[in-house]
């Protein structure tokens, strides 16, 4: 037999919940706390009765109610309290619901790759969870993780948002040839398109089809469309760029450079852009995380102009660059969200957002563990009664099925951040995207607490109805058994009755 869970802590949350939980409950035993309730069980079948029946019939009254509870309580401790399935580190697993390149790895305590295998240690030892708790887990984790699998993967929209935000160009080489290649190239095309403007020049009708595809703004960016199919095409770099070959018969100066030609070239400034293998445009690319691309394209299509806003984001913001002109500035922006009030204008931050996504697991398994480490003082002093194991298996359920209500929530934050910010993902232009921030800041909060009340309030009811049923069995037994005797006293009186006349 394995088990499942949802998060790379909860592999060892659940272990230390469960070894906390054999200590306690060994403590328990040993101490006598243990048996409390059945000093309950004598002092109250005792009292009940006395006080309501007469002496005789109080006695036996008291001593059917003691048998009946005397045995679902032993029951209820053997199935569900005292600890007997053993549960060994390597039953427990981990599959993400969402992995790149369609993998399907499954991890282990210890074996996840990540620093959590460092941080946390294995329990050893024998570990052993009681049947009841075992079958809750188990169902628990199994319908989580069926309902996970209901909601398409969609990329992490969030999280490739809160990586771009925090993307740093460090190689000191590549933040020379960009600000080369907006001096070289950039800086010439758009003073010659301003002048162009003024003029019927035939880039221009080139440039206008262009920006009808790419928007107004494509001749805003070093990256533009429009100048790689007009005026880069013309120019060229005025020094060697790493990464391009020599061309002598391109190079003005080949005659003097025949004996000792330079290691690189000086390509076109379209080349320099667009070059698959060196152009800045992949350079630029290559500082994100490996699979980010990769990630990006899962978007049902490839999208050049998320891609450019992308490139404009490592550009402008992330490399001290000022842009040239956006639809709506980063002012107005602000000023929308400071509107809504100090805290909802924090949620415009993306990394804020994607860490409250993060963390939340990490508190969801702490709780997890904290749950499983109090049951036995919990059912000690509730006195072993039937509702508190429904009520308890009902909070275990509504914490693991938090995991299906993230990933429903973040599911739905990728459709709202690809509906209300459009192309402009990147770049935090568009003024109506501070509502899907909004509205997933709440969500991430809001939702598990609505679902944990809910299903709470409903686990309650179960756990009352569990608890008056049993107590129900006994009410039943009494019933049957005073109306058995008082037949069996109205049967003998008619006998007396009868043999007296006779």
């Amino acid at each position: 037999m394995s088990i499942g869970v949802q998060s790379y802590p909860e592999l060892y949350t659940m272990l230390l919940g469960w070894q906390l939980y054999d200590q306690l409950w060994e403590i328990l035993t040993k101490t006598g706390l243990a048996f409390l309730p059945f000093i309950g069980i004598v002092l109250r079948n005792i009292g009940q009765p006395y006080v309501s029946q007469e002496a005789k019939d109080s006695g036996s009254t008291s001593l059917r109610r003691m048998e009946l509870d005397f045995l679902v309580t032993l029951l209820l401790i053997f199935f569900a309290v005292s600890p007997v399935l053993k549960l060994d580190p390597k039953m427990v697993s981990y599959t993400p619901v969402c992995q790149t390149n369609d993998a399907n790895n499954t991890y282990t305590p210890g074996n996840t790759g990540t620093t959590y295998d460092n941080a946390f240690s294995i329990p050893t030892g024998d570990l052993r969870v009681p049947i009841w708790w075992y079958a809750v887990i188990s169902m628990s984790e199994g319908i989580t993780a069926g309902a996970n699998t209901l909601v398409a993967c969609t990329p992490p929209l969030r999280k490739m948002v809160a990586q771009v935000n925090t993307a740093k160009i460090t190689d000191p080489e590549l933040k020379q040839q960009v600000q080369q290649f907006v001096q070289d190239c950039y800086v010439p095309a758009r003073t010659q398109y301003m002048a162009d403007v003024h003029t019927q020049s035939n880039n221009l009708t080139i440039i206008d089809s262009t920006t009808k595809e790419y928007g107004a703004a494509d001749t805003e960016w070093p990256g533009s469309h429009s100048f790689s199919q007009t005026y880069y095409q013309k120019t060229k770099a005025s020094q060697p760029v790493k990464g391009f070959s020599y061309d002598a018969t391109q190079d003005i100066n080949a005659d003097t450079n025949a004996e000792n030609p330079p290691d690189y070239g000086t390509p076109s400034c379209e080349a320099w852009w667009n070059d698959s293998t060196n152009g800045l445009r992949t350079r630029l690319a290559s500082t994100l995380p490996p699979d980010f691309l990769q990630q990006l394209g899962r978007d049902d299509k490839p999208n050049p102009k998320r891609q450019d806003d992308l490139l404009k984001q490592l550009l402008f913001t992330n490399s001290g660059y000022d842009k040239a002109n956006d639809t709506v500035s980063d002012i107005s922006y602000s000023h929308i969200a400071a509107g809504l009030g100090s805290w909802m204008q924090a949620l415009d931050a993306y990394p804020k957002i994607y860490t409250a996504a993060q963390a939340a697991p990490i508190i969801q398994a702490l709780l997890l563990m904290m749950v499983y480490a109090f049951l036995p003082i919990v059912l000690v002093f509730t006195g072993y009664k039937p509702g508190s194991f429904i009520s308890g298996a009902v909070i275990i359920f509504s914490l693991i099925f938090w995991s299906f209500i993230w990933h429903l929530v973040t599911w739905t934050d990728n459709a709202l951040m690809s509906a209300l910010y459009g192309d402009e993902l990147f770049s935090h232009a568009s003024p109506n995207a501070v509502l899907a921030d909004i509205i997933i800041g709440m969500m991430i909060v809001v939702a598990p607490l609505f679902w944990f009340s809910f299903i709470g309030t409903m686990g309650v009811l179960a756990g009352d109805l569990v608890g008056r049923a049993v107590m129900n069995l006994g009410k039943i037994g009494e019933d049957a058994a005073s109306r058995g005797a008082g037949a069996i006293q109205t049967a003998a009186k008619a006998a007396v009755s009868a043999a007296g006349k006779m």
